[in-house]
């Protein structure tokens, strides 16, 4: 009620709320009326983007968009600079808790807040900026919003160091809390360092890690010449899907763990970014073989110069030598090395053969900006206090 008798006052209509900041900057929020419209505008702006990730992409938010709950009512961002808009974002109004039982009102940006929604994992995250305009973008927008939203947290999911340090000092001149949920190495190949060097991967890694993968290689041999095979088609991009997600579920279930297609929506969302991705060359679905054996699937994106590594399913055997996972990547860095690309990311993660295969690594956080209500400052208190405990 007292938002909306703001709106009336300022004479602005309802649904839309508008801010200057900073004077040439103006920022908007309005609900979604029209995806297809939207994705026109979405896609005319990354045209004149040339740094934004996969992630930011159309296909990649669009396919969101479609297939989220009809309960969820996502808001488009704007950021205009004179009558041009040069950057947009999505934001979903939802809850988080502070000391476990009070609701507190929450936007996330180009995710819904939601566990089980958010299980497909965007990283990368920011806002899809014009070129050479992406630090204005970022800081009128974060500024708007804490602003704007005073009573609410802001959830930035698997932002690139720099916009954490942006949203950190942003946060601070707001009088709001920091809460890094998570702060996570994402490892990566430098193929173009090692194309430039010779195009000899093997030799930028580890003597541990060749002997190791060397090994492997040979193991797997025994049955037959790696074979590394692409989709070439939408149809078998399908059936690869579905056999990944066979071999990915058999594998975690045996460890206990629901795997990432336990979630519904995880399978729905990618059945709609595969169709929308696929025919424009930006889906790689891969199965690995030796011989007549399939040692993996591989379900990777392809976004400009990079290659991101999202998803797998690995067939497992009892032999000490058998690393499906390694092999396979292994097999996709060679395929990336030969096709030109200059990264293969691995994406956010601890796990080892991310660890091993990679040449480099940079950080992603999970980051929350809490406003300064008694409630959370009660709750950071109490972690203060109970990290000091435990460190004594």
């Amino acid at each position: 009620m007292r938002h909306a008798l703001f709106l009336i006052l300022l004479d602005i209509p309802q649904g839309i709320v508008t801010n200057q900041s900073p004077p040439e900057y103006v920022v908007t929020t309005e609900p979604i009326k029209d995806i297809g419209q939207l994705g026109l505008e979405w896609c005319a702006l990354e045209a004149q983007s040339v740094n934004h990730s996969f992630f930011l992409s159309w296909h990649w938010i669009g396919s969101w968009l479609r297939s989220l709950p009809e309960r969820i009512k996502p808001l488009v961002v704007r950021v205009r600079n004179g009558e041009a808009t040069v950057g947009l974002a999505i934001l979903v109004h939802g809850q988080t808790r502070v000391l476990k039982l009070i609701k507190l009102p929450q936007i996330a940006l180009n995710a819904s807040g939601e566990a089980g929604l958010d299980k497909i994992s965007i990283e990368y995250n920011g806002f899809l900026s014009v070129n050479g305009q992406e630090t204005h973008v970022e800081r009128s927008a974060l500024d708007w919003l804490l602003r704007t939203h005073t009573n609410e947290s802001l959830l930035l999911p698997a932002i690139e160091t720099g916009s954490n340090l942006v949203a950190g000092m942003l946060a601070s001149a707001t009088g709001r809390h920091v809460k890094q949920l998570a702060v996570l190495p994402a490892p990566y190949v430098d193929l173009a360092a090692i194309r430039n060097a010779g195009g000899d991967y093997l030799s930028h890694l580890s003597r541990n890690s060749r002997q190791s993968l060397r090994r492997s290689l040979r193991y797997y041999e025994a049955d037959g010449p790696l074979q590394y095979h692409r989709a070439n088609s939408l149809e078998e991009a399908i059936d690869l899907f579905a056999q990944l997600e066979q071999a990915h579920q058999t594998y975690w279930r045996t460890r206990g763990q629901p795997g990432a297609f336990a979630e519904p929506f995880f399978r729905q969302f990618h059945a709609e970014l595969i169709r929308s991705a696929f025919t424009d060359g930006h889906i790689e679905m891969a199965v690995i073989k030796a011989g007549a054996q399939i040692i993996g699937y591989l379900y990777n994106f392809i976004w400009r110069d990079r290659i991101y590594a999202y998803q797998s399913g690995f067939n497992y055997s009892e032999g000490r030598l058998a690393k499906p996972g390694y092999v396979s990547h292994y097999m996709a860095i060679l395929s990336a090395l030969k096709k030109g690309q200059n990264v293969y990311d691995f994406m956010a993660g601890r796990r080892q053969h991310k660890t091993s295969l990679s040449t480099a690594q940079q950080s992603l956080v999970w980051l929350q900006l809490l406003p300064p209500l008694l409630s959370v400052r009660l709750e950071t208190c109490i972690n203060f206090l109970t990290v000091g405990i435990r460190k004594r």
